[in-house]
């Protein structure tokens, strides 16, 4: 394999991988949109949502599984914690 050959294929893995995390973005979006975020907030809750999982891992073990479950749990913490941003 040629050394330009390598490059398109990293370059296709890469926008691949962007593409991937839009997709996560977008029905991260849907989720909070349907747990009753406010769509004029939805960005916020997303940005949010980051640093709640990082405070949500950061008392757990570093293996700790990652899934539906807990997803839902960091959401519900996510309602808790900042109401203002969800519809009533």
């Amino acid at each position: 394999m040629s050394i330009d050959e390598n490059v398109s294929e990293e370059l296709n893995l890469e926008m691949s991988l962007e593409e991937m995390a839009l997709e996560v973005i977008d029905m991260l979006s849907v989720a909070l949109y349907f747990a009753g975020g406010d769509k004029k907030h939805i960005q916020k809750l997303i940005e949010l949502y980051s640093l709640q999982m990082d405070k949500f891992y950061a008392k757990l073990p570093e293996d700790a599984p990652y899934g539906q479950k807990e997803m839902i749990e960091i959401i519900k913490s996510l309602k808790k914690d900042y109401p203002q941003f969800f519809i009533k």
